[in-house]
């Protein structure tokens, strides 16, 4: 089942950033969930009987496949209760960053098309291919997210 080892430590140590990333925003901020969501799509890319080859269809296939697992993991409640001990702990690791902070609340398809378009570099027409939607409704997204952050943050 899994014998798509070869090549695995290239393709991990490549996207592993960017596919974290697109699980710490769709889990707002839960490292724990968003490790766990990230760890489940290399699973899925480890066990695929073809994997993408290497490059923009692997990148936009792990894309994808972090989406999926992200809101299938939502819809079946996967987050955890955490303790009241345990919430300071909680994205420690990262500092505050106000502006990240400001991203997190953002609606879940405006912080995903910010998150696609500003942080990973893809166009418009890009991210709108990955999010299923239209290239014009990526624009109204990232206009309507950018007009609620310069509001929040004061710019």
């Amino acid at each position: 089942m899994i014998e798509n080892v070869s090549g695995f430590d290239a393709v991990y140590d490549e996207y592993f950033d960017m596919v974290y990333r697109i699980c710490y925003v769709f889990f707002r901020g839960q490292t724990a969930d968003a490790e766990d969501a990230a760890q489940t799509v290399f699973m899925k890319y480890l066990e695929a009987d073809e994997p993408p080859n290497r490059g923009e269809h692997t990148k936009a296939w792990l894309i994808v496949t972090a989406q999926n697992t992200c809101k299938s993991m939502l819809r079946m409640h996967h987050r955890k209760a955490v303790s009241l001990d345990n919430v300071s702990e909680v994205g420690k690791e990262f500092g505050y960053n106000e502006t990240l902070d400001a991203v997190m609340r953002l609606p879940e398809k405006e912080r995903l098309a910010i998150t696609l378009n500003i942080y990973e570099g893809y166009t418009a027409a890009e991210t709108a291919k990955l999010m299923g939607c239209r290239e014009n409704t990526v624009y109204s997204y990232i206009h309507r997210a950018r007009k609620k952050l310069k509001k929040e943050l004061g710019v």
